[in-house]
């Protein structure tokens, strides 16, 4: 019986990647950390600014614009043409330039700001990611482009971030009622807008039983059945 106990907590602690994490678990990685993976895979092009970290050599460090012709001035390695690529094939490059001068060094670098006209989806739609904003855009577009919500989505909490002078505002919008048809509350967007489709807390699509119960019921039978075996 002690042997079946151990092996319901160790499956309990491994279990956690499959649906058993807390509500507070899940809400410490949000909409922040979905855009920066979002911007990582981006590509950069010139009048984006960047910064760049460098450890353990943290004065060459700073936060560079790219130019005209694609290229960044860094120090040691000098002008570094960097047009089209993404920001993690950016950092990838960077630590191979500076490990000729440093041992082993760690190379971080975040996209400051877009020069060009985005917007951006994230959460629960078939592609997450930047798209290109079209004049008169609006949301219901926005998640055409996506591929449209997943089945673990709750539209009806969708939120819009968009900059507001110095000050970030956040805008609730009820996507469920656009896509049943009340498209008066179809929102026009803006550059540089952040859409969030949110995870729904409880659905009873097979996507979500297979996330959520399957491994647990799992995880169930087999106590169960080591159990059995230890009488």
């Amino acid at each position: 019986m002690r042997l079946a106990v151990r092996l319901v907590l160790v499956f309990a602690v491994l279990a956690g990647p499959m649906g058993g994490v807390p509500a507070w678990a899940q809400a410490a990685s949000p909409v922040l950390e979905q855009m920066r993976e979002a911007e990582a895979a981006v590509p950069v092009g010139p009048g984006d600014v960047i910064a760049i970290k460098v450890f353990p050599v943290e004065e060459y460090s700073r936060e560079v614009t790219i130019q005209p012709d694609g290229k960044i001035e860094l120090p040691l390695i000098g002008a570094l043409q960097v047009k089209g690529m993404a920001a993690r094939e950016i950092q990838s490059l960077l630590e191979s330039k500076y490990a000729k001068f440093v041992a082993g060094p760690k190379v971080t670098l975040n996209v400051r700001r877009f020069t060009g006209r985005r917007v951006a989806i994230l959460g629960q739609v078939g592609a997450p990611g930047y798209y290109e904003y079209r004049d008169g855009m609006k949301l219901l577009e926005l998640v055409s482009l996506a591929g449209g919500v997943r089945d673990l989505a709750k539209p009806s909490n969708t939120v819009i971030l968009r900059q507001a002078g110095d000050k970030g505002q956040v805008v609730k919008v009820n996507l469920a009622a656009i896509m049943r048809g009340e498209l008066d509350r179809n929102v026009a967007l803006q550059p540089g807008d952040t859409v969030h489709v949110p995870k729904a807390a409880y659905t009873r699509s097979a996507e979500w039983m297979a996330v959520n119960i399957l491994p647990w019921l799992s995880l169930a039978t087999l106590a169960a059945t080591v159990t059995l075996l230890g009488k």
